[in-house]
């Protein structure tokens, strides 16, 4: 993209979860706040089946969801047929086999439904996914092994997370031209650390197979990541946007700098997360908000990365599946109030 053409100039999105049991509620809310990129809501307080980790493993081989405990494991015995038969479906290129079922995302189809029925024009639509990483770290075995110990079914995992993700960019496709689209990996903040035993290489290669497939589906791939990470591993990737918690962790970011610099030179955007996602946006305007933001950024300008020269979009710091409906809606409304002040 390079300087003068940027492709972001401070639009607001969301993460994804939010508090509403109503699609038809969380679906209004978004789209008379998020002008200019709606995203479709998870409902997570709605049903488990819409829990991060449960909504995109339909159908995947030893899956065992139990509703009533939320809990959600892979039981390995004798799963072999059934990968066998996941790999076929994969090969064949099947999307509709790995689509996703309305009762795991109630607020997808909603979504969809009002883009269908108001006819209302979009130029972009944001769509997510919960990562392979965050996702075969979180999920265990029957012994409470994480997958990600588990070469096949980690594999089977990224593959079935690169149909999905396809599924659901060609449904968002047909409503607007283009299509943002976010991998959620929370977990990356446990990279390097001394609990998390796993080779990064081979986990970042399967984040890289997803970002590909996104890609080749002609949407921009993002990353979200809610906590402190080593932004140089997330820097390097062959992404469009990066997405993190400016309202907690600008200084941190800011130590990247010479990464940001490139990602930003080739044509990186950067979503900034500085709304708050929590009670302390009871103490936040759009003008101290603006001035956070003005800090953040700042940190980077005296390293040589201006805001001016970089593609932004605004964000909340994370996903609002666990806050009240009232606080969740302001801050998607701040986040709006912001973007509308930035793009003046």
């Amino acid at each position: 993209m390079g300087h003068g053409k940027l492709k972001f100039n401070f639009e607001a999105t969301g993460i994804g979860s939010v508090p509403f049991t109503d699609p038809k509620k969380a679906c209004r809310i978004i789209f008379d706040n998020l002008k200019n990129i709606p995203f479709w809501p998870q409902l997570p307080k709605k049903s488990y089946l819409e829990n991060m980790y449960v909504q995109f493993a339909e159908k995947f081989p030893g899956l065992v969801v139990d509703e009533a405990d939320k809990n959600v494991y892979v039981d390995t015995t004798g799963v072999a047929e059934t990968i066998e038969e996941f790999y076929g479906k994969y090969i064949e290129g099947d999307l509709e086999f790995f689509s996703i079922s309305r009762s795991h995302a109630e607020g997808l189809y909603e979504f969809l439904e009002c883009l269908e029925n108001s006819g209302q024009k979009f130029n972009f639509l944001k769509g997510q996914t919960t990562g392979p990483i965050s996702f075969a770290l979180t999920v265990t075995d029957q012994n409470k092994k994480s997958v990600i110990y588990d070469k096949d079914l980690f594999e089977v995992l990224t593959k079935m997370l690169v149909m999905r993700s396809r599924w659901q960019i060609r449904k968002l496709k047909k409503y607007a031209p283009n299509v943002v689209f976010f991998i959620d990996e929370p977990y990356l903040v446990s990279i390097g650390s001394s609990f998390v035993n796993i080779n990064i290489e081979e986990a970042f290669k399967k984040l890289d197979e997803l970002i590909s497939a996104v890609k080749k589906e002609g949407a921009l791939c993002g990353i979200h990541c809610c906590g402190n990470t080593d932004w140089s591993l997330l820097l390097k990737r062959d992404i469009d946007i990066i997405n993190f918690d400016a309202y907690n962790f600008g200084k941190e970011f800011s130590l990247y700098a010479a990464d940001i610099k490139n990602y930003v030179n080739r044509g990186g955007t950067i979503a900034w997360g500085i709304v708050p996602s929590s009670d302390l946006i009871d103490k936040e305007s759009k003008n101290t908000l603006a001035d956070k933001l003005d800090t953040a950024a700042g940190l980077l300008k005296d390293k040589g990365v201006k805001i001016e020269d970089i593609s932004s979009i605004i964000t909340p710091s994370c996903g609002l599946g666990t806050l009240d409906e009232q606080k969740a809606e302001k801050i998607l409304e701040a986040a709006e109030k912001l973007s509308v002040k930035l793009r003046r």
